[in-house]
């Protein structure tokens, strides 16, 4: 994951921690919305359609309520900015067509990373593991214990 960290009015968002703050103060901000808050990010000033975000956070293959989804991420994300739709300064709605990021930002990335400008790309393996890292669970650790051996013995 890139270890880049974005500002924008008093918010500053962490990609490599996976998180958003208000002047130092961590919001809470689940999965799906803050994955959405980066990509809109990553696309400031640029409309993002309602096909391409259900494309970057769903996958072509997966079947559901995608535009319900998207609502509600994207609610969830004014609410944790506190942005108005009607007057916002953050998140702008085109509608029938998508969003777009209209805040300025400030970007800071880690200058071992090389990264000049590209697109952001998070694998669904590495959506998963920051989302259990989040919830405080370990990817390489068994989520249930082990089943007892029982039945029959061939030694």
């Amino acid at each position: 994951m890139p270890d880049k960290r974005v500002r924008f009015d008093e918010f500053e968002l962490d990609f490599g921690r996976f998180q958003l703050c208000r002047k130092g103060n961590p919001i809470r901000l689940e999965g799906l919305p803050l994955q959405l808050l980066m990509f809109l990010i990553e696309n400031q000033r640029q409309l993002v359609t309602r096909e391409q975000i259900a494309d970057a956070l769903w996958g072509k293959d997966v079947f559901v309520d995608v535009e319900q989804g998207i609502n509600t991420a994207i609610r969830k994300i004014r609410m944790a900015l506190e942005d108005d739709s009607v007057q916002p300064h953050f998140l702008q709605t085109v509608v029938g067509r998508g969003y777009r990021f209209v805040a300025e930002i400030s970007v800071e990335a880690a200058a071992a990373a090389g990264s000049e400008g590209g697109e952001f790309h998070i694998t669904a393996e590495e959506f998963g593991q920051a989302l259990m890292a989040a919830a405080g669970l370990h990817p390489e650790e068994p989520t249930e214990p082990p089943k007892p051996r029982g039945g029959s013995s061939t030694t």
